[in-house]
């Protein structure tokens, strides 16, 4: 793997969000300068920054090495509208819409705990 394999993708990912370096901190709950300082200096980031940066991107590690994109593929053209959609949102807005899902279909809080105690 190319050392700049890391830094291109995630800029990659970054622009298909249209998401600036700070709304990635802010999202990865990364600091802006250790962000910063990684692309200035070309370097590779921990494998703790690469997972909170995959974290705030809301995509595995496993999905962020996939250069086959093999699930984009498999979406509908609507489903995958609303990936997108979805990769615009703040964490705050995620949860919002996570939440909302969650009681169209009935499904009770305590089924997913975590959530109802970030609420």
């Amino acid at each position: 793997m190319r050392e700049d394999y890391i830094l291109n993708r995630v800029t990659e990912l970054r622009k298909e969000r249209n998401w600036s370096m700070y709304r990635l901190a802010k999202e990865a709950e990364v600091s802006y300068s250790t962000l910063s300082n990684t692309f200035r200096r070309n370097y590779v980031p921990t494998m703790s920054t690469l997972l909170q940066i995959c974290n705030g991107f809301g995509i595995t590690l496993a999905e962020f090495f996939d250069e086959g994109h093999t699930l984009a593929e498999q979406l509908t053209p609507p489903e995958q509208e609303l990936l997108a959609d979805w990769n615009h949102l703040s964490k705050q807005e995620k949860r919002l819409v996570t939440a909302y899902i969650h009681g169209l279909l009935k499904i009770p809080a305590e089924v997913f705990p975590e959530q109802a105690a970030e609420s």
